[in-house]
């Protein structure tokens, strides 16, 4: 019975003890709900650090309250020597206790009551973090909130989370939060490269942060070093001869200035990435490398000729195969008020000048329009009114598309756009991603291939990255990509620390903008084809053999220097000088003008841009990395004509080697060179009709093209004559007949009033191959004039609706209906 007795009041009493060790419990359970860990405190917005493709420091922005706090995080990215120093200065037992160590208070409690005034804290880097999360007195009652936080910290994070809050939210003087932000500031370092000695004054700096300032307190901060050393070799955690040599390291008396490397880059990423960059960095593709070098280069040209009046310039560089961009200098100087240095060049819309050119010529081998050597006519022309002229106002009959290109003419330019008609270069720069380009394709018409629109050079340089990579286009690219997660991307104590907003705070959100990429987040981002491979490797030999404007002789003689595949322009009324060319490793843009817009005669792109974009490539093209482009597979040459470029037929006298695609390019035979018929009594043509029963002989003649015989004639060019056609011959001649020149097809023209008649007349002019000797001009039947077709004729304005026709000497005619307005 008393066995029982007892047996019932054990139990009674542990029912009791366990009851009551439940209390605490439940107490917390309740003021932890009626006063939840205001987790946002610990994440403050902090500062946005842009980064290189390495890591390397570009740009820090300091935080909404002016404050330089700079999240790391991850705990192993603190360094060592730091961690070591602070758990042994200020908190031993860390990993053992659960936010409150007893002993460390109770002999704080005795410190104070012997000193009379509170002396030390006794607090655990847990409650540190509650403190510095809610600051307030030093109070028993504070003292019993920042236990109560420490407890909802040690419950929420693991050991490492809190100690990697320490790190980041500690103050350590000034505007100066956070151990990464110390460490470059006081030593001009990131964290994980200081010394013992920079770390033990950094352990101290946040128990007094004011009065331990090593810039404004020096004497205050050594000490409070070597206090932290002492206790670091108290309990052995550095020797003798460590402890010697910390203790004498130099105590930093100045602020190190924060990175400002490519200042136009980061502040567009700043821009386009803050909600984004959840930890506050932001990594780039820029090669910080290849960002000085670059700014070095454009200083070291631009500086001559700034005394001509040219303030600035811009220099892009892609990675060719993924389009990362390495380098982008925005200016001559970001802090060049007077030309407004802080305007990123490398974003703004200019006229291209003839930068575009290469595209038409890329299109037009794609259609099979042209080769290399293929003919293109550069005379006169007028589209309805508009009549493009060459850069130095001449023309030259006819050129090869390689030397039209090489020496970056209008006339065939504009003439090949017209050829295109409507699936052109408008709709290739649409599809190809330009953004400047808000109009329709009448409103540019054909001046767009001259220059007459906006483009940036970030993505003028894209563009050219598309030739590089056979035809294949894709977005320019600005944040480095790291697949399915940031390289490096850990979790830490099993989750990633929160921004107290529901996101983990270093990952990115992947929406993309216009200054970041202009493709979806991917890993390669989408590419889609264009132009073919063969196109694309034509027209990149042809950009190989302009003359450099580094070298006295081709640039191939050297073969210590690389091969630039390289086109310039120059804009309207020498505003902008463009450069930009391409190898296998690197594409390189470069824009020098003035951003007020004013030209400068000096401002030619081979003269002024060019000297740039070839310092970049020498500098840049190591023996590793000097390496071609591979021939694709459907490229072939073939023999064509020396002289008209086409496929070589019996007659031509001479041939060359060109390049062609097979099943593109046109295999119509040379038709300038002609066998011709001639009588050998009249030396007259003779026909099929007419050369039965006449003695005559077979004669090589060249059969120039109508559309620029007469302008050849008229200008002077030797060209050869065809005797006439027998005009005893009553057989019908086949062929074209003349071509009107002007006045234009479609045109209006309208008397001017006030002004006499003889002032207002309209030039009548037709082209007619060599054979043509006479033409005859007819104004609605009545003949006008008759003779050579190079003279200048002239009519007399009459109002009405009228119809002109051209007839040459073998009764070939043009009809062209011409309207007057009064």
């Amino acid at each position: 019975m008393i066995k029982v007795i007892h047996s019932k009041r054990l139990r009674f009493c542990l029912y009791l003890l366990s009851g009551t060790a439940l209390i605490p419990v439940f107490l917390f359970v309740i003021a932890n709900w009626l006063f939840p860990l205001p987790i946002e405190k610990l994440h403050q917005p902090g500062s946005t650090l842009v980064l290189d493709r390495h890591g390397q420091w570009l740009r820090a922005f300091t935080a909404p309250d002016d404050s330089w706090r700079i999240y790391e995080p991850f705990l192993d990215g603190i360094s060592p020597k730091l961690r070591e120093a602070v758990l042994t200065y200020e908190d031993r037992r860390f990993y053992y206790h659960f936010g409150m160590n007893p002993f460390s208070i109770a002999q704080a409690a005795i410190d104070n009551i012997k000193a009379g005034r509170i002396v030390r804290g006794g607090s655990t880097i847990t409650m540190q973090v509650a403190r510095m999360m809610e600051p307030k007195e030093r109070t028993i009652r504070n003292k019993l909130i920042e236990m109560f936080r420490a407890l909802q910290l040690e419950i929420r994070y693991s050991k490492d989370e809190i100690l990697t809050l320490y790190f980041n939210i500690a103050p350590y003087g000034g505007n100066i939060v956070g151990s990464s932000a110390a460490s470059r500031i006081y030593f001009n370092k990131t964290q994980n490269h200081l010394s013992l000695g920079e770390a033990a004054l950094l352990a101290a700096i946040p128990n007094s942060p004011t009065r331990l300032r090593p810039d404004l307190h020096p004497e205050s901060a050594r000490k409070a070093r070597e206090k932290v050393l002492r206790r670091m070799l108290k309990y052995k955690k550095i020797n003798e001869v460590e402890f010697r040599e910390a203790v004498n390291e130099p105590i930093p008396t100045k602020r190190h200035p924060m990175p400002f490397k490519a200042p136009h880059l980061t502040r567009l990423l700043v821009k386009a990435e803050s909600s984004h960059a959840k930890m506050g960095r932001i990594h780039s593709t820029i090669d910080a490398n290849i960002q000085v070098l670059s700014e070095r280069i454009l200083h070291t040209h631009l500086a001559p000729l700034r005394r001509e009046g040219i303030s600035t310039g811009a220099v892009v560089v892609l990675d060719t195969k993924s389009r990362e961009v390495l380098a982008m200098v925005g200016s001559y100087d970001f802090f060049d008020r007077k030309g407004e240095g802080q305007v990123n060049g490398a974003i703004a819309p200019r006229s291209p000048g003839s930068t575009l050119k290469p595209f038409i010529y890329a299109l037009a081998l794609d259609r099979g329009l042209i080769t290399p050597e293929r003919l293109l006519h550069d005379v006169p022309v007028d589209y309805s009114g508009y009549r493009p002229v060459n850069y130095d106002g001449g023309y030259r009959g006819y050129v090869t598309a390689r030397e039209a290109l090489a020496h970056s003419l209008n006339v065939p330019a504009v003439n090949l756009y017209a050829q295109l008609g409507n699936d052109g270069i408008y709709s290739f720069l649409k599809r190809a991603g330009v953004s400047t380009l808000p109009e329709s394709k009448e409103h540019y018409g054909l001046p767009l291939i001259l220059g007459g629109c906006e483009v940036s050079l970030l993505e003028l340089t894209t563009l050219y990255a598309g030739l590089a990579n056979f035809g294949e286009f894709a977005p320019y690219q600005l944040i480095k990509k790291w697949g399915n997660g940031r390289k490096g991307d850990r979790k830490m104590g099993g989750r990633k620390i929160s921004n107290g907003r529901g996101a983990a705070k270093w990952e990115k959100n992947s929406s993309q903008n216009f200054q970041t990429s202009r493709s979806p987040s991917s890993l390669n981002p989408p590419s889609k084809r264009i132009l073919s491979k063969a196109a694309c490797f034509i027209l990149t030999e042809m950009l190989t053999e302009v003359r450099r404007p580094d070298l006295p002789t081709c640039f191939e003689a050297s073969i210590n220097l690389p091969k630039v595949a390289w086109k310039t322009g120059t804009s309207y009324g020498h505003r902008d000088a463009w450069s930009i060319g391409y190898t296998p490793e690197y594409t390189v843009g470069v824009w020098v003008g003035n951003f007020d817009g004013h030209g400068v005669s000096s401002l030619v792109g081979s003269e002024a841009a060019a000297p740039i974009l070839f310092a970049l490539f020498n500098a840049l093209t190591t023996p590793s990395t000097n390496r071609w482009f591979t021939p694709p597979y459907d490229i072939d040459t073939r023999e064509i004509c020396a002289l008209s470029g086409m496929p070589v037929s019996v007659h031509c006298p001479s041939s060359k080697v060109d390049f062609y695609i097979p099943g593109v390019a046109s295999n119509e035979p040379c038709s300038i060179h002609k066998l011709i018929t001639v009588d050998d009594q009249t030396r007259t043509v003779l026909c099929s009709h007419c050369r039965i029963g006449r003695q005559y002989q077979r004669v090589l003649f060249e059969e120039w093209p109508a559309e620029i015989t007469t302008w050849l004639n008229r200008s002077g060019f030797a060209i050869p004559t065809i005797p006439p056609h027998n005009p005893d011959c009553s057989g019908v001649v086949a062929g074209r007949g003349p071509i009107i020149r002007s006045p234009a097809e479609d045109n209006e023209y309208h008397i001017r009033k006030g002004v006499p008649l003889e002032y207002q007349k309209i030039f009548l002019e037709a082209s007619v191959s060599n054979r043509t000797k006479q033409i005859f001009w007819f104004l609605d039947g009545e003949l006008i004039f008759g003779g050579n077709p190079t003279e200048r004729i002239f009519l007399t304005p009459v109002v009405g609706k009228h119809t002109l026709t051209c007839v040459d000497d073998e009764g070939r005619s043009t009809n062209r209906t011409l309207i007057i307005k009064g």
